[in-house]
């Protein structure tokens, strides 16, 4: 009894709190990727004049454009939609 409470236990709390934390770190790391795409995206705008370019990394694409603001957008894990924009 006392070990299938212990299994219990282990699946119904940290097993959650584990996927949560790994979801956490994958947004992060994503937002990350997409941080270094502006650098690189703004530093390519003013050594060669592009006004657009794209990434890929971690099998996501990073698309970064250079209209009134330096954007990137990519689809997340989740696949929504995701803008950043620096000014």
């Amino acid at each position: 009894m006392l070990s299938l409470l212990m299994l219990f236990m282990l699946f119904g709390t940290l097993l959650p709190v584990m996927q949560q934390l790994q979801q956490s770190l994958h947004i992060k790391k994503e937002r990350m990727i997409a941080y270094e795409t502006l650098h690189e995206g703004a530093k390519e705008f003013r050594a060669l004049g592009n006004a657009a370019g794209e990434r890929r990394a971690g099998g996501v694409v990073y698309r970064w454009e250079m209209a009134e603001q330096l954007c990137v957008h990519y689809e997340n894990y989740k696949q929504v939609e995701k803008t950043i924009c620096i000014e």
